[in-house]
C-alpha cells in the first residue's frame, strides 16, 4: 500500500517522465523537506518491477525519473493502490510511523515484534529498520535502549525516570501541550499546576494501577482534569452519574481517587466525589473496548471506521484530508470512545471554554458537528454544544499544525529593476518564508492565465487595486515593512491554500458599515435581469447604465480597457460568474454593474455558461472600499448555495440582501 505523499510523487514522476525532475523540486511540489521526498523515493525504489510495471531512476547531478516498462501492469497497479482506500487509522509517513511504534512501547507496553509491526504498518522489513533507528537515536539521548527478547519482543529499557522524561518531551510538549495553550487558559485558586505536572501525576497512578493507556487517552485526561479547575472554580455544578455499572470498575475508580487526591495535594483544590466519576470514565475507555470483543461490535474500531468515514463524505471536510493525520484520528477516537460511554450512560458534561469556542470558531464548532452527525452511531443522538466542543479541540488543535506545515504559493510582482526586485524577493524569504513558497517574480506586463495557476496570492510592488483576480493581491514598498508585513501575516490567517488541507476559513462578515459601503457601489440603475444576451450586448448594456455623469466616450473608452484586461488574463472566475473590468480607472464616480443572465451567455470557447457578471468601474479619485466588494465576490465563489439564490433572485432589493449575507 502506497502513503499519501508517495501517490502524489509518483503523480508527479508520471507528468515529468520525459526528463529528470530533483528532489527540491519534488519537495517545493509537495511542501514537505527534501529529506522527508528522498524517504520516500527509497521506498518507492523498492518496489519490484514485476510487481508495478514501472521503476525509478536515479541519476546524480540530474534527479529521478519514471520509467514506464509494463503499462497495463502499470495501470493495474495504479487503479488498485488508488481507488482501493483502506478504512485505516494507520500511519501516513515517517513522523505518524515513529509516534505509532513509541506509543506501543511506551505507553501500551505491549508484546512487540518486527514482523508483526511492520504488517500492522504496511511497510517493509528495511523501512521498519530505518524507523527504530532514528527511534534508539532518539532514546540514546535519555540513556535509553531498545531489546529484543523472544519472549518478550521489542522493549524499551532503562529507568522509569528516564522513560518519563523522555515521554513528556516527545508525546506532549512540542505536539500537545503547546496547541492546548492556545486554547486553554487555566486559572487555578492557590499553587498553580502546569498541564505538565498533570500529567506526571495521571502516568504515575495508572502505572502504579497497571492500567496501561495510550497517550492519546491521557492527552484526553489531562484536557478533562484542567477544563475540571475552570469549571469548579467558577461554580460550575457536576453533575450525579445515575444508574451506571460502577462495580465493573473499581480498579479504574480507584486509580481515580488516586489521581484527584494527588491533585488536591499540589493545589489544594477540593474535587467532588462526583468528578470521580467522570475521571472513572476515561479510564475505563481502553478497557471497555477490550470487554466488547467478545460482542457483535467493538467500539473503538466502529467508532474509527465511522469518523474515517465521515471525514471523507462530508462536504467541505474531505478537501482537508484530516484522515492522514493520526494524532487527530487517534485523539477523537479516544475521547469520542469516553463520549460514547457517558451517552450510554445518561452523563451529560458542560465545557467551561463552550463560550470561547463559539466567539473564536465558529466555523471549526459547526464542521465538528457536521462530522459527529455524519456518524451512524452518534445521528440520532441529541449531541450537546458543550460535548461538541470538546471534540472541537482536537480539530482546531490538528488545523493549527497543518498551518504549521503547509505553505502558500505566491507570485511576486516587482518593478523591471533587477536589484528591487531582488530585494523585495529577499525580504519576503526572510519575513515569511515560513508561510510562503514564491513561484516567481515577474513584471507587471508578465501577468497571465499560466502564471497565476495554482497561485494563493500576489504581493507587488506596484498599485494593482484597480484590478480584480480570484486570488488576493497585497500592494508593499520594495522595502516590506513592520506594517505591511502585519497586514499581510492578519488577512493571510484566514486564507485557504490551494490545493491544501489548511485551516477552516473564519467566517467573515461586513462591519456595521457594510450597508453604506454598498450602496456606495451599487444601485437599481446598474443592475440588469436578462433570459438572453450575447457577451457583447450585456457589456454595451452595463456601461451604457453607467455612463450617466461621465466624459464623453467613456463606453468606447471603457471597453477597449476591459480588452486589454482580459488579454492579460481571464476574468472569468468560476463557470457562472464573470468579473469584467478596466486595467485603469476611468471614471469620475466609482461604480459596480450587475447583469444576471437567466439562460446563460458564452464568455468564450471555455466558459459557455456565464450567468452573473460583475462589472466593476473604478474612480479615478479614490476606491477605498472597492477591494472590500470585490473581496465578497470572490467569497461567493465559494458559496454555491448562495449564487444559487443569487441567479433567481427577482429584484435589486432582492439582491442586495443576498450580497450582504456572503459569508
Amino acid at each position: 500500500m502506497l502513503h499519501q505523499k508517495e501517490k502524489l510523487i509518483l503523480q508527479s514522476l508520471l507528468e515529468n517522465k520525459d526528463h529528470y525532475i530533483t528532489s527540491k523540486e519534488l519537495a517545493s511540489q509537495l511542501s514537505c523537506s527534501d529529506r522527508t521526498i528522498r524517504t520516500y523515493l527509497k521506498s518507492l525504489m523498492d518496489w519490484k518491477l514485476d510487481e508495478t510495471g514501472w521503476k525509478i531512476t536515479a541519476k546524480q547531478g540530474y534527479g529521478y525519473r519514471l520509467e514506464l516498462q509494463d503499462k497495463a501492469l502499470y495501470r493495474n497497479f495504479i487503479e488498485t493502490e488508488f481507488f482501493t482506500e483502506q478504512n485505516s487509522a494507520k500511519t501516513e509517513n515517517i513522523e505518524d510511523r515513529y509516534n505509532y511504534i513509541l506509543n506501543k512501547l511506551l505507553f501500551e507496553q505491549e508484546k512487540l515484534y518486527c514482523d508483526d509491526l511492520a504488517e500492522e504498518l504496511f511497510v517493509s522489513r528495511s523501512t521498519l529498520s530505518a524507523d527504530f533507528k532514528k527511534i534508539r537515536q532518539d532514546l540514546a539521548k535519555y540513556d535509553l535502549q531498545i531489546e529484543s527478547k523472544a519472549n518478550r519482543g521489542v522493549y524499551v529499557k532503562g529507568s522509569e525516570r528516564n522513560k518519563r522524561r523522555f515521554i513528556m518531551d516527545y508525546f506532549f510538549r512540542d505536539n500537545f501541550f503547546q496547541s492546548l495553550h492556545n486554547y486553554i487558559n487555566i486559572e487555578v485558586p492557590g499553587r498553580q499546576i502546569s498541564l505538565e505536572e498533570l500529567t506526571i501525576i495521571v502516568l504515575d497512578e495508572c502505572r502504579e494501577g497497571h492500567l496501561k493507556l495510550s497517550d492519546f487517552v491521557i492527552q484526553n485526561l489531562v484536557i478533562h482534569i484542567a477544563l475540571s479547575f475552570k469549571r469548579i472554580a467558577e461554580g460550575f455544578q457536576i453533575s450525579k452519574i445515575e444508574d451506571w455499572e460502577q462495580g465493573n470498575y473499581l480498579a479504574e475508580r480507584k486509580i481515580a481517587e488516586k489521581i484527584l487526591h494527588r491533585v488536591y495535594l499540589a493545589t489544594g483544590l477540593e474535587f467532588p466525589k462526583e468528578e470521580v466519576d467522570y475521571i472513572t470514565l476515561h479510564l475505563i475507555s481502553k478497557a471497555s473496548c477490550q470487554e466488547s470483543q467478545n460482542t457483535k461490535i467493538d467500539t473503538n474500531q466502529e467508532i474509527r471506521k465511522q469518523l474515517l468515514e465521515a471525514l471523507e463524505q462530508v462536504e467541505h471536510v474531505k478537501d482537508y484530508q484530516f484522515q492522514h493525520d493520526f494524532q487527530l484520528v487517534e485523539g477523537v477516537v479516544t475521547h469520542l470512545s469516553t463520549f460514547y460511554l457517558r451517552l450510554r450512560n445518561h452523563v451529560r458534561l458542560e465545557n467551561p471554554l463552550l463560550k470561547d469556542i463559539q466567539q473564536q470558531s465558529p466555523a471549526v464548532l459547526k464542521m465538528t458537528r457536521e462530522i459527529l452527525q455524519e456518524m451512524p452511531i452518534f445521528s440520532k443522538e441529541d449531541l450537546s454544544d458543550d460535548e461538541v466542543a470538546y471534540v472541537a479541540l482536537h480539530f482546531m488543535a490538528a488545523l493549527e499544525r497543518l498551518k504549521e506545515k503547509q505553505k502558500f504559493n505566491i507570485l511576486v510582482i516587482c518593478a523591471t529593476g533587477y536589484g528591487s526586485a531582488l530585494m523585495l524577493k529577499n525580504r519576503i524569504v526572510n519575513e515569511l518564508g515560513n508561510l510562503v513558497h514564491i513561484v516567481d517574480v515577474i513584471g507587471y506586463y508578465e501577468l497571465d492565465d499560466e502564471r497565476l495557476k495554482d497561485i494563493d496570492f500576489i504581493i507587488s510592488s506596484i498599485d494593482l487595486s484597480n484590478l480584480v483576480f480570484s486570488v488576493p493581491v497585497f500592494t508593499v514598498s520594495i522595502f516590506l515593512n513592520a506594517e505591511e508585513l502585519k497586514s499581510i501575516k492578519q488577512k493571510v490567517s484566514q486564507l485557504k491554500p490551494i490545493g491544501t488541507c489548511l485551516p477552516v476559513k473564519a467566517m467573515i462578515t461586513f462591519d456595521k458599515d457594510s450597508e453604506r459601503i454598498f450602496d456606495e457601489y451599487f444601485s437599481p440603475s446598474c443592475f440588469i435581469l436578462m433570459q438572453d444576451a450575447t457577451k457583447e450586448q450585456i457589456l454595451q448594456e452595463l456601461l451604457t447604465k453607467m455612463e450617466q455623469g461621465e466624459e464623453k466616450d467613456f463606453v468606447t473608452h471603457m471597453q477597449e480597457l476591459i480588452k486589454q484586461r482580459e488579454k492579460m488574463s481571464s476574468v472569468v472566475f468560476s463557470e457562472q460568474v464573470a468579473v469584467p473590468h478596466p486595467t485603469k480607472p476611468l471614471a469620475k464616480n466609482h461604480k459596480i454593474g450587475v447583469a444576471i443572465v437567466r439562460n446563460g451567455v458564452q464568455w468564450n470557447e471555455e466558459s459557455p455558461k456565464i450567468q452573473l457578471i460583475f462589472l466593476p468601474s473604478p474612480s479615478v479619485y479614490g476606491n477605498e472600499e472597492m477591494a472590500t466588494l470585490t473581496s465578497k465576490i470572490v467569497d461567493l465563489l465559494e458559496q454555491p448555495d448562495l449564487q444559487a439564490k443569487i441567479l433567481s433572485c427577482q429584484s435589486f432589493t432582492e439582491f442586495k440582501a443576498l450580497f450582504l449575507n456572503i459569508k
